[in-house]
């Protein structure tokens, strides 16, 4: 009987010890993942955007679609994280799972709605990017919620291959339902008003979403500074 306790307790043991190796191997993973998701964005900030000392980015748009075609624009928020290409997909799903050049990433990519001009012409401009644990990609956008952290990153900036700058104004970061109005689309028929950055909540709730929502300010041609 005594044997058998022993053994009993030697295979628990066992067991125990093959799921606490399978969750750090599970953990080590996931954190290599993000990892590589915190790499490839500074590979691209690196390979595709010069900053003066004006610190005004300049994007290398010929280099950027060579890459992808895909590619239609760089979002800029200064002093934040948000410093990406845009892409548009040939539906909302492509970029979900895959990086600005089209690679798998379990990230995705910072993309338009499909149902919204290339150009950014339309009323209302929406464009998603996933909400990553580790706050990269759209995952620190929630800190707008905050009203002294908006009023200070106020200046949203859109960077367009024709040369264009866009720039907006941050008004409102606030949680919305998945069938507020911002999500249907297209609007047109007049002048460009808003430009809606939508991200998933942090508890992914299917019946929410985080947004900041921004107003169109002006459109110009080069650098603010030149204005």
């Amino acid at each position: 009987m005594k044997k058998a306790g022993n053994i009993l307790r030697t295979i628990i043991i066992i067991i125990l010890l093959c799921v606490i190796a399978f969750s750090g191997y599970k953990i080590y993973t996931i954190l290599m993942q993000y990892r590589a998701v915190d790499k490839a964005n500074e590979e691209m900030v690196e390979e595709y955007v010069y900053v003066g000392e004006d610190g005004w980015p300049e994007v290398d748009f010929d280099k950027l679609i060579s890459v992808n075609p895909d590619v239609i624009g760089w979002l800029y928020i200064p002093d934040t994280n948000v410093n990406f290409a845009v892409v548009q997909g040939r539906d909302n799903s492509v970029y979900l799972t895959n990086d600005y050049r089209g690679r798998y990433s379990f990230a995705g990519a910072i993309f338009m709605d499909v149902n919204c001009m290339r150009d950014f012409s339309d009323i209302e401009t929406l464009i998603y990017g996933h909400n990553m644990h580790n706050g990269s990609m759209f995952g620190r956008l929630k800190k707008f919620e905050d009203t002294g952290y908006l009023e200070a990153h106020k200046d949203v900036y859109v960077l367009l291959p024709t040369g264009e700058t866009i720039k907006y104004q941050a008004a409102v970061g606030t949680y919305i339902s998945v069938n507020d109005d911002v999500y249907y689309l297209p609007k047109r028929g007049g002048d460009p008003e808003t430009l809606v950055l939508s991200t998933c909540t942090d508890d992914s709730s299917d019946e929410e979403r985080f947004v900041l929502i921004c107003n169109y300010e002006e459109r110009f041609q080069g650098k603010e500074t030149d204005n």
